[in-house]
């Protein structure tokens, strides 16, 4: 069993799928790392020839592996992936669904995070992100903010992410409010520090007219669906100048009408709409060591023993 580990090659990516010590937990297999595959988050070549793996170039890691891990689907073309060989990582299906029936159909599996159930926390790559995702999305949207002192912030979500953008604003002493889809997501909206509960979308308009929020953090979504629509055009005439909006979940059709993916947009009644593919990549170590340790538990429970 030889595991080979890319570099990344999305659009500034900066972590990494394996850390030198899940390596060393590895010890049992042969690891091939990519050349510079750790060093956006810090580590060196040779800090993965300490743990036991070899360092090799893009190719031989394709040639040789039977098991290729990435964070983000390589940025160029798997033509070079030989029959046999199984990929893990974020495999992004609803933009790659056909990429990935072409692998499959070579011989090809693809083993996404993007599956993998809440009930298997050791292995749940896509919750660790989101989480870290909330922290990051929230604290960019209080930012970008014009007025001072305490946010009404109104979080869109329950999720992991949403979750924690709660949590972040309850440390920052703003006011949240949550708006979730199920009755029992209250008591852990509230357990993380949200204010109120909205447990029903179809009373979203009544709550922004009575108590505009100052930000909104777009994060509702179910893992593999797209997001619904929850900020349409009525809901941000509602709004006042100046509102900032954080959507998370762009790539999988967005909570509000006017994202624009990778960037930051001030409507013409001055609410401002952001978005950004890959918040967990600005603490790249954090997010790597959260990933790695997801990866490595998946290798050992499914593949290594």
């Amino acid at each position: 069993m030889i595991i080979g580990v890319l570099r990344e090659t999305a659009v500034e990516e900066r972590r990494v799928a394996l850390i030198p010590d899940d390596v060393r937990r590895l010890a049992s297999v042969d690891v091939l790392v990519e050349r510079d595959a750790g060093r956006s988050t810090g580590f060196s070549d040779a800090d993965y020839r300490g743990s036991g793996a070899r360092i090799v170039e893009r190719a031989e890691v394709f040639a040789r592996s039977d098991l290729v891990v990435w964070v983000k689907p390589p940025a160029y073309p798997l033509d070079s992936v030989r029959s046999g060989t199984t990929l893990i990582g974020f495999q992004d299906p609803l933009h790659r669904h056909d990429v990935i029936a072409g692998l499959r159909a070579r011989g090809i599996e693809s083993i996404g995070y993007e599956t993998v159930p809440h009930s298997r926390p050791e292995i749940d790559a896509l919750s660790a992100m989101s989480r870290i995702a909330g922290e990051v999305a929230y604290a960019q949207g209080r930012e970008l903010r014009s007025a001072q002192g305490a946010v009404h912030a109104l979080i869109l979500g329950c999720g992991q992410a949403g979750l924690a953008a709660i949590a972040v604003a309850a440390a920052h002493d703003d006011v949240p409010t949550a708006l979730g889809n199920r009755p029992d997501q209250e008591s852990a909206a509230i357990r993380h520090g949200a204010k109120t509960f909205l447990p029903n979308p179809a009373g979203l308009l009544a709550h922004l007219a009575a108590e505009p929020p100052d930000l909104i953090v777009c994060a509702a979504v179910h893992r593999g669906a797209r997001g619904p629509l929850l900020l349409d055009g009525a809901a941000l005439d509602i709004l006042r100048p100046g509102t900032v909006i954080v959507d998370l979940v762009a790539k999988s059709g967005g909570n509000c009408v006017a994202t624009v993916l990778d960037r930051t947009v001030t409507l013409p009644n001055g609410v401002i709409v952001t978005h950004r593919s890959n918040y967990p990549t600005l603490r790249p170590l954090e997010a790597s060591l959260a990933y790695s340790a997801a990866t490595a538990a998946l290798l050992k429970t499914r593949f290594v023993g």
